[in-house]
């Protein structure tokens, strides 16, 4: 491949991978959006149901394919498609009781929260500077839950939603590992498949208990237009890009466009919802994307 070819090609999958996140980043102003017509659970049920059905037509000749793995590993799938939604549900818990600003700030940790759970897990070795990397980040995440005041932390005064919010990364992250170490061979279609669907029977206990408690969907042109978004954007669309950056560049170069987040979280949560940027916003951001590079230029030249 000539240079030009692969310049092209490194430029477009940079702009998939920011798609990804923009998509991704969309989805918290949705879910704070609809909050008053769509309860979260029901928000993550439909969300995954519906992205499995629209998926089924194109996937159903890689499905046919990867059939045999799919039957050899069906902890693996059950395991991963769990942290899957439960992770993608706490968010919209999280978004209830806390800024957009917040969330994305500390959903720029998943990369570094990975690098851990690698060692933990994996025992993957970590240097000195990984290990300097992880700690800036897990300090800056900490910075925006304490919302710059050391006192917050010896209170316990955190909110509910930043809590929420650093269970989804701590699932996500766990995701990433356990799918490395389950080693399972099938298509990004094949696997968005079944993780929506294997997700959606995950969710069926919860949704039920939702239910239960007289949360219903309200029928409105908000609850249509989430759920189209969550499922076809958020899901889908995402998820897409994000894979073919993978294969385009890599997957540690890909998980670095997690930084993007807090810049697009940010940005559409002052345009959509009013929200303020506050200093220590930007001090935590700092320091997880100090942190996250960190551990992310380590990986490129070790």
């Amino acid at each position: 491949m000539s240079d030009q070819n692969s310049g092209a090609a490194q430029t477009t999958a940079y702009a998939l991978c920011s798609l990804a996140i923009l998509c991704w980043a969309g989805n918290f102003i949705v879910a704070r959006l609809a909050n008053l017509d769509v309860p979260p659970v029901a928000l993550s049920f439909w969300r995954h149901a519906l992205a499995a059905a629209m998926v089924l037509p194109f996937v159903i000749p890689a499905l046919r394919r990867d059939w045999p793995q799919i039957r050899e590993n069906p902890g693996s799938i059950a395991a991963l498609s769990f942290l899957f939604v439960v992770g993608n549900t706490l968010v919209y818990f999280c978004v209830q009781h806390t800024t957009v600003i917040n969330a994305a700030l500390i959903n720029a940790g998943v990369p570094v929260v990975a690098v851990f759970f690698s060692w933990l897990i994996l025992r993957e070795l970590i240097n000195r500077w990984q290990a300097t990397g992880i700690a800036l980040s897990f300090i800056g995440i900490a910075f925006v839950v304490a919302r710059g005041d050391i006192a917050v932390l010896r209170a316990l005064d955190i909110r509910l939603g930043d809590l929420y919010m650093f269970l989804a990364v701590i699932c996500w992250a766990l995701y990433t590992v356990l799918f490395k170490r389950a080693g399972i061979r099938v298509s990004p279609w094949t696997l968005l498949f079944m993780l929506c669907i294997s997700g959606t029977i995950w969710l069926v206990p919860a949704y039920a208990a939702e239910l239960a408690t007289g949360a219903v969907m309200s029928l409105t042109p908000t609850m249509a237009g989430s759920l189209v978004y969550v499922a076809l954007f958020s899901t889908i669309v995402a998820w897409a890009c994000w894979n073919q950056g993978i294969v385009r560049i890599g997957p540690n170069r890909t998980s670095s466009f997690m930084n993007l987040h807090p810049v697009f979280g940010s940005a559409l949560a002052i345009f959509f919802l009013n929200e303020t940027l506050q200093p220590f916003h930007l001090y935590g951001t700092a320091m997880v994307v100090a942190g996250v590079w960190l551990v992310a230029r380590q990986y490129r030249t070790t």
